[in-house]
């Protein structure tokens, strides 16, 4: 089956492309632009050898641009590693294993857009991997399995706080609403 993330997201763009997709205080994107973006930002990455099956490694905090980047990672075929940080650095693995591209402080304003790409990802395909402590093994989360955590219909807005893997943006894209960009929860003392 062919059912993945950033193809029900594209869904949306056509069934209601103008509404906002990310706020991120006072900046926002409607599912068409950032489709668009998505779409430019991941045909960068594939001219610079990102292919189907890589996995990038992405540092950064909640924002309109983390969204652009982790939904272009997707449309790519490939996966995503996300940690929340400060200083944003997004490694980019190339065709050479031995070579990564280091992309910091992508700017995702401007990008063009372009047709969906024509990759192929399956349901089954890996989407994002969560690394886990020092001797744990690395938990791998299939497009199937954030597919079937989304709400569904009905919800219009939904805080995206953060949660390991981008969950709670998957949520409110998946079912059309609208990603607020909120602050983490405060860590008790």
């Amino acid at each position: 089956m062919l059912r993945a993330i950033h193809r029900l997201i594209e869904g949306h763009v056509t069934a209601h492309g103008d509404t906002i997709a990310v706020v991120e205080g006072d900046r926002s994107c409607s599912y068409r632009e950032l489709n668009a973006a998505a779409n430019s930002l991941a045909r960068r990455l594939m001219t610079n050898g990102f292919r189907r099956g890589m996995r990038a490694e992405v540092r950064m905090t909640p924002s309109v641009d983390l969204a652009v980047i982790l939904l272009a990672i997707l449309k790519t075929g490939g996966s995503y590693t996300w940690r929340r940080a400060d200083a944003p650095l997004i490694q980019i693995p190339t065709v050479n294993e031995n070579s990564s591209l280091l992309v910091n402080d992508i700017q995702v304003n401007g990008l063009g857009g372009g047709p969906n790409l024509p990759v192929v990802t399956r349901e089954t395909d890996i989407a994002c991997v969560i690394d886990r402590a020092v001797g744990e093994e690395s938990v791998a989360v299939p497009h199937a399995t954030i597919i079937a955590m989304a709400p569904g219909t009905g919800c219009k807005r939904w805080s995206w706080v953060g949660e390991p893997g981008a969950f709670d943006l998957w949520a409110a894209l998946l079912c059309g609403a609208t990603a607020v960009v909120a602050s983490p929860p405060a860590i008790p003392a």
